[in-house]
């Protein structure tokens, strides 16, 4: 489903939030149309965040990449991305995404905000409403897998109930979001 399908509302996925500096940032669905800002935002990457998000150090991003990033299949994917808007200027802090599995109740969340915007409540805000989209989707379990000296990502997800099993170089953290509806 694309953006102006059926009755998907984009609309439904926005939300407005606070940063700790007071700057208020919009959260949003990704669209076609955000390749190139979503190249600006990751050219504002380190290296550690690029290994922590991908796994291994990526110096570049083919126009292939940047276009499987930015348009999706909204039935198997979410891409929210964070977006400030300051003296005309727009630009994309972070993105979080979601991609369903097949069986349509799990669905694996990965998340990522560009080094100058770290450390002022970003990743938290996006995780947070991509935990209420997931919810809202009737996912009943969501995952991230990350590097296991990924310190920040982990104790984020921690802090939100998610459970962490560490394998082999890798960490998998869980959250039951059936659970989370009982409390």
């Amino acid at each position: 489903m694309t953006l102006n399908e059926g009755n998907f509302d984009p609309k439904k996925y926005e939300t407005l939030v606070r940063l700790w500096d007071g700057r208020t940032v919009l959260l949003r669905l990704i669209k076609p149309e955000d390749e190139l800002l979503w190249l600006e935002m990751f050219q504002k990457f380190s290296e550690e965040s690029v290994r922590y998000r991908f796994f291994h150090i990526i110096k570049d991003t083919p126009h292939d990449m940047r276009a499987r990033y930015c348009n999706i299949d909204y039935d198997r994917e979410i891409g929210i991305v964070a977006e400030l808007e300051e003296e005309g200027r727009r630009q994309i802090l972070g993105v979080v995404r979601l991609i369903i599995e097949p069986d349509g109740k799990k669905g694996e969340v990965a998340f990522i905000v560009a080094d100058p915007w770290q450390g002022l409540g970003l990743g938290s805000k996006m995780v947070d409403h991509m935990i209420e989209i997931c919810k809202d989707k009737g996912l009943e379990t969501i995952y991230a897998l990350m590097l296991p000296d990924n310190y920040r990502a982990i104790r984020l997800l921690k802090n939100r109930g998610f459970t962490i099993q560490y394998r082999n170089d890798e960490a998998k953290v869980t959250l039951n979001l059936k659970d989370e509806e009982q409390k």
